[in-house]
């Protein structure tokens, strides 16, 4: 009997709170699972966040770290210094952490690195932000991805920013790999009338629904003065719902609703998980993401999972998909822009919205859906 590979992915945490990363992976592992590999997960994060059970996936999680975003572990060296061996290959997630170095200490040529966004041009916009990442890149972090197998982009458009972002990145070896979700098995009854139980002043289909982190990249802003340009020509209600990173962040955008008085248009809620999640996706007329930068946007691709259109920026990695296959409407990350797109979509007719719906089903099946989709990440792990 032929040997199953066994795959090493190591996260700094898979908790959503951090947003869409921590769902990819866990589907993606899944994906890898279905097709004969073994899959262990290691995280750096607190015991309490990180123990999420997963069938078929062993989840090691490594709590004593220093330095909340660096997260050096002397626990996790010594132990993948003694573990390696029993790994085929090795999958890091994201940047600018302990991992990468870590990879590049010990597993030579055998890990590959998912960046996740993080080489994205709106990271370059802050000074200081930038020169820090600068400082880092050229001191360790090119080396650690020029001494990787390969460099993994979820999409044409994250590669070809690659050109145009804050460091150097053309002695790289890179690769794309679709990204995605397995399409759910719905009681569309039981999630929808959860979240109504949750929120019982939406009314089914008659609200737009933001799911992600609370961060300035996001742009819940532009979402906010959009509502505000439109005035009383738009009356529907939206739920943002995620996690705060930043309680100054929050307050900005809170006081932003209530200076403009939108109290009765635009409601918070904290981040929601699970069927919950899944009834209000199930639920709402549209999904809005007015990102000011996105290398994949996972609640899109969910929403669009069961045919509901989106709303997004140019600035978000999947556009072009959304685009082509007329499953929504794409505008610049400005409120101009963003407000005439949501009202088109305000005033769509039933028909219209129907056929955009189908679009937007047909979108998730042909692109993002990891049960009818992508070999890529498959032939290259074998």
């Amino acid at each position: 009997m032929k040997r199953k590979k066994k795959i090493l992915r190591i996260v700094t945490s898979l908790n959503p709170k951090y947003g869409g990363p921590s769902v990819g992976i866990i589907e993606s592992s899944k994906h890898l699972v279905k097709h004969g590999f073994k899959v262990d997960i290691v995280t750096l994060n607190k015991k309490k966040i990180s123990n999420i059970k997963i069938k078929n996936i062993k989840i090691i999680n490594f709590s004593d770290y220093l330095g909340e975003h660096f997260r050096f572990s002397f626990k996790l060296f010594l132990w993948l210094l003694k573990s390696r061996k029993n790994y085929d290959n090795f999958i890091i997630h994201g940047l600018w952490q302990f991992p990468t170095l870590l990879a590049r200490l010990l597993l030579k040529k055998k890990y590959f690195v998912f960046i996740h966004g993080q080489l994205d041009p709106f990271f370059g916009l802050d000074f200081l932000k930038k020169l820090k990442k600068i400082i880092y890149w050229y001191l360790l972090e090119y080396q650690n991805l020029k001494k990787a197998n390969k460099i993994i982009l979820t999409s044409i458009l994250e590669k070809n920013n690659l050109d145009n972002t804050f460091v150097k990145t053309d002695k790289i070896e890179k690769l794309v790999i679709k990204y995605g979700i397995f399409k759910k098995k719905l009681n569309i009854n039981t999630v929808t009338k959860k979240f109504y139980l949750k929120f019982p002043f939406i009314k089914k289909r008659n609200f737009y629904l933001f799911l992600g982190r609370f961060h300035e990249k996001k742009g819940c802003e532009i979402i906010i003065k959009s509502v505000k340009k439109l005035g009383s020509k738009f009356n529907t209600p939206i739920l943002l719902a995620g996690p705060f990173e930043d309680t100054n962040y929050e307050k900005k955008l809170k006081d932003l609703v209530i200076s403009n008085n939108l109290q009765n248009k635009i409601f918070f809620s904290k981040e929601i998980y699970g069927d919950l999640k899944w009834g209000a996706i199930y639920s709402s007329k549209a999904m809005l993401l007015a990102s000011h930068g996105e290398n994949f946007g996972i609640s899109l691709v969910e929403s669009l999972s069961v045919g509901r259109p989106v709303l997004t920026t140019n600035k978000v990695n999947i556009h072009n998909y959304i685009s082509k296959y007329k499953a929504g409407f794409i505008s610049s990350n400005t409120v101009n822009s963003f407000s005439n797109q949501l009202s088109l979509l305000e005033n769509l007719s039933d028909k219209k919205l129907n056929k955009i719906s189908f679009n937007a089903e047909k979108c998730f099946n042909e692109n993002f859906n990891l049960a009818l989709n992508d070999k890529t990440l498959i032939e290259l792990l074998n």
